[in-house]
């Protein structure tokens, strides 16, 4: 924008100028123009300042803290730009066309400073940053308008605002000023770190002044406002990483960072978020998340154990060579690997992904490998076959919950990390069957699924889609191993849910008198008829058997219908090479096979559930 204000070839006057925030308030009362909008700024923004601001401010205290402040001292401070704004003047008066936000609330945190102090000196110049004189009203606050005039009054003088808020700037400047005075309070400065910090905050927090004309204030007010835009995290954090090396250097880490990052434009941010988690967050901490996935590029320069482990702030030893290391070895890798497990095909992480949306896969695989890992392709296939395992066999022992796979998932970061691919399977069996024993109170479990377990699974307590994706992971089997092709892929099954392109969950035993009669009672039918070996999908509604219609005439539906139902037709099995050679294999292995039914009465509902919990365990490897 800078730039565009001074490249324009105008009679009219723009003088930038650089100015402490003691000379920006102290030497001029400031009007604010009717389009202003009111004073806005929330919490958390203010809070960022104020951490933006001490984190500059300790680095150089921790070499000063022991001695006498002088100026001379506090000039070899780091100094702090706090951003352009722009003024105009006319009539006299000065305006701000763009900054009053910021110089709003550098006006509260002088306020609340000023009551912090005992050293008069500072209290008298801290009293002119927010109160000055005027030659025709007199006394009047820097900021001048009468939207908070009233309430500013009560701040300076420390005193509660008891009347209605007339607007939403008094609103805010009341809840600014208590969120700084809380932010400062829980500083617990002592009087030579507070003395230090106000010579700080009034002498090297720096601020740049454009005055434009009057006439340019409506394009440059456009400008501002219409066409800016914020930097987003991972450009902030390049400029922090990069911005502390040597002139020298940056070109050629920034094409490394620029090269590294090209490969999943529009998902930056998402990576560098679950990079971090990856190598540092291994158990679930909301407070954290929230720090992690909205502030990233500011927390690992904080005072934490993650900014604690990445060494990229000045106080730390070697962080040039930290940050160095990082863009040369790391960066390059990981978003290298992120592009791939994105963009990747293999059908786990497309189940995990696309189909069942399981969180935490991404980071997973990332702690899992280490820079240049030999057995990346491995990993990669393991971890989210095995994801996909631990996913099913949670719902089918009835104890999957969405809040608690993530915490398990932040879980597996640590417990993949520095371990080789064949030792996960051990990894995840060992979480499996602690759910197990958490979930259902037991001391021992004899196996990841127990038939008993699998019965209780059924229409009513999955979810359709997560039944659909079941079904249809049972159905992609079948065909692997008899050399046929699915009528649709496994992710059509599982997402399709249109009335003639979409599946839809059959119910083979219908609400009629003849299915009722195999059972003692209308309740114990209820039940039996959804458990999962009494379902199967069909496509399209318009073939989906009606509420009472007889299982005989049912089966002339199935025959058209995926494998699994066709399979319940005695005319499945001629000449059927194929898939005799796999029944007879299923047969050998699990001591149970397909077989045509004529009557689906409870003894061929439990064969079916039989058949059904043997396959299962085949896919997901019990």
């Amino acid at each position: 924008m800078v730039d565009l204000i001074q490249n324009r070839t105008m009679a009219q006057t723009i003088i930038p100028e650089k100015q402490t925030v003691e000379v920006c308030l102290k030497q001029k009362n400031y009007f604010i123009d009717f389009y202003q909008r009111e004073y806005v700024w929330k919490k958390d923004t203010v809070e960022t300042l104020l951490n933006d601001i001490f984190y500059s401010f300790e680095i150089s205290y921790t070499d000063y803290a022991d001695v006498d402040i002088t100026a001379e001292i506090i000039e070899k401070f780091n100094w702090y730009y706090l951003n352009i704004f722009i003024t105009n003047n006319i009539g006299g008066k000065v305006y701000i066309v763009d900054g009053q936000q910021r110089l709003s609330t550098l006006t509260l945190i002088a306020a609340k400073l000023y009551h912090m102090t005992e050293d008069d000196l500072l209290k008298d110049t801290l009293k002119d940053c927010i109160f000055g004189k005027d030659k025709w009203k007199g006394n009047i606050f820097r900021i001048d308008h009468e939207k908070r005039n009233e309430v500013m009054d009560c701040v300076l003088k420390d005193t509660t605002y008891a009347h209605k808020f007339k607007n939403k700037t008094e609103e805010t400047i009341v809840g600014r000023y208590k969120d700084i005075s809380d932010y400062l309070d829980k500083k617990r400065m002592d009087a030579h770190k507070l003395s230090t910090f106000i010579n700080y905050f009034l002498e090297r927090l720096v601020l740049v002044e454009l005055t434009i004309d009057k006439e340019d204030t409506p394009m440059i007010f456009e400008v501002i406002n219409d066409r800016g835009e914020a930097l987003k995290p991972f450009e902030i954090l390049k400029g922090k990483l990069i911005g502390a090396l040597n002139k020298q250097d940056t070109e050629h880490y920034s094409n490394i960072w620029d090269n590294s990052i090209s490969q999943f434009t529009g998902n930056e941010d998402n990576f560098f978020i679950d990079l971090i988690k990856s190598k540092f967050i291994f158990k679930r901490n909301s407070k954290l998340e929230l720090l992690i996935n909205n502030q990233y590029h500011r927390y690992i320069f904080d005072n934490n154990e993650i900014a604690d482990s990445f060494k990229f702030r000045k106080k730390d030893s070697n962080y040039i060579k930290n940050i160095k290391s990082f863009i040369d070895e790391e960066l390059p890798y990981y978003s290298k690997l992120y592009a791939k497990i994105k963009t990747n095909n293999q059908l786990y992480l497309k189940y995990n992904n696309d189909i069942n949306q399981l969180s935490g896969q991404y980071q997973n695989i990332l702690s899992a490998c280490s820079v240049n890992d030999s057995e990346e392709e491995l990993k990669i296939t393991t971890v989210a076959k095995e994801i996909d395992r631990l996913y099913m066999l949670l719902i089918l022992n009835g104890i999957y919950d969405s809040n608690e796979f993530a915490e398990i998932s932040y879980a597996l970061n640590e417990k993949l990390k520095f371990k080789p691919a064949y030792q996960y399977r051990e990894v995840f069996n060992h979480v499996i069957l602690n759910s197990i024993k958490e979930k259902k109170g037991l001391q021992t479990v004899p196996s990841i699924l127990e038939f008993d377990s699998f019965l209780k699974r059924d229409y009513v307590n999955m979810k359709t889609r997560t039944l659909r994706y079941f079904l249809a992971r049972v159905e992609n089997y079948i065909c692997e191993q008899t050399n046929q092709l699915m009528q649709n892929d496994v992710d059509y099954i599982a997402t399709r849910t249109g009335d003639k392109t979409g599946y839809h969950i059959e119910h083979i035993l219908s609400r009629n008198d003849t299915n009722k009669s195999y059972f003692k009672d209308e309740e114990e039918f209820e039940t039996k008829r959804n458990i999962l070996g009494g379902l199967l999908l069909l496509k399209d509604k318009n073939n989906i058997s009606s509420g009472n219609e007889e299982y005989p005439n049912k089966l002339k539906t199935y025959t058209s219908g995926l494998v699994w139902g066709h399979t319940l037709n005695e005319d499945y099995y001629h000449c059927n090479k194929d898939f005799d050679a796999f029944n007879q294999r299923l047969l050998s292995l699990t001591n149970v096979q397909f077989a045509p039914i004529a009557e689906f009465n409870q003894d061929a509902l439990y064969q079916r559930s039989r058949l059904l919990y043997e396959i299962v365990k085949l896919i997901w490897e019990i």
